[in-house]
């Protein structure tokens, strides 16, 4: 069954990019739920990649498609994976998305998540109230939310499944950097060019929106409030090309493979991370995943990597399987 909760943000509201503090997203309950159930039960949030909104994840867009919450609920009455609570959040904004981060520009979205959604999920519904049973997966730009959420929130969080979360930003932000700056000169400056994709009645596509991936995350990653309309700034010089190194270590800070070193006494608190991506990827995020899980390991923190024949979209029906394998690793641990 899927509940539609409207919630207003404290932690969204009033920041210079006018993103809508007001949000609506759905909450899966599974067959049977029940206030009144001996056991509580466990909480899995699912992140949306960049562009998406996680209700994207349960709605019915085609008659060759089984829904999400569809699947589950087969899972859930299979007795495959024990009966669980799924939360989408909105974590859009108006260039595309928020990373799931705290912005001075865009909000605080992490600060959203994990504190005003996790307690109004725990008000609302019969949970454990207790990170040890509540977990954060996404895909793309939502794995790389989960990721983050784990190594800054394993208060909040202590299961994490990262789909293709964005890592080594190296590699993985080279194509939309070259289309970046082909798209803005282009447009004739960075204003026309957020003016056209803000003012056409379409979404943007290709190159322009690769482009657009790789402006949205200046005020995520490098924030100024000086520079409207973008209030961040970008790492590369937009007449040569050429790399400014003083942004492009902000943005550095926040790849997982970097961020891991700084928190990885905190990020110790997490029981398991999966990380899962295509060998085919078009960001090559498999490689970063590579880095990642070897710095987890060794760091000590227990994780499992998978890969698998495929490209980086069109794999949301695996989420079914990394739901099940999250909660078999959260009901195995004492």
């Amino acid at each position: 069954m899927i509940e539609w909760l409207t919630f207003s943000s404290k932690a969204l509201k009033g920041f210079p990019m006018g993103d809508p503090h007001e949000r609506v997203f759905p909450v899966y309950l599974p067959p049977g739920y029940s206030r009144k159930r001996a056991e509580p039960y466990p909480v899995v949030f699912l992140l949306a990649g960049w562009s998406g909104r996680s209700s994207s994840y349960v709605n019915d867009s085609s008659v060759f498609q089984i829904p999400l919450q569809a699947r589950l609920d087969q899972a859930i009455r299979g007795k495959k994976m024990p009966p669980v609570i799924v939360v989408f959040p909105d974590g859009a904004s108006k260039l595309g998305g928020s990373q799931y981060v705290n912005s001075p520009a865009i909000g605080n979205y992490m600060d959203y998540i994990a504190d005003e959604l996790v307690e109004l999920i725990d008000d609302r519904y019969h949970t454990h109230r207790s990170a040890r049973y509540r977990g954060i997966a996404g895909h793309s730009s939502g794995g790389y939310g989960a990721l983050v959420h784990g190594f800054l929130r394993p208060d909040r969080f202590q299961f994490v499944c990262s789909s293709a979360g964005d890592t080594y930003f190296e590699l993985s932000f080279a194509p939309a950097i070259i289309d970046a700056l082909n798209e803005i000169k282009k447009a004739g400056s960075i204003q026309k060019f957020i003016s056209e994709i803000s003012n056409s009645t379409q979404p943007p596509s290709g190159r322009k929106m690769n482009g657009l991936l790789m402006v949205s995350m200046a005020p995520i990653y490098a924030p100024n409030l000086k520079a409207a309309p973008l209030y961040g700034d970008l790492p590369f010089d937009l007449e040569t090309g050429e790399m400014i190194e003083e942004v492009w270590k902000k943005y550095l800070k926040w790849d997982p493979v970097h961020l891991i070193d700084k928190t990885f006494k905190k990020a110790k608190a997490l029981k398991f991370i999966h990380l899962d991506a295509g060998l085919q990827d078009e960001y090559a995020l498999q490689w970063g995943h590579r880095q990642l899980a070897a710095k987890l390991k060794k760091y000590k923190i227990p994780h499992q990597l998978d890969e698998f024949v495929g490209t980086h979209s069109g794999n949301h029906w695996r989420f079914e399987g990394r739901i099940q394998l999250m909660l078999t690793k959260m009901f195995s641990m004492k």
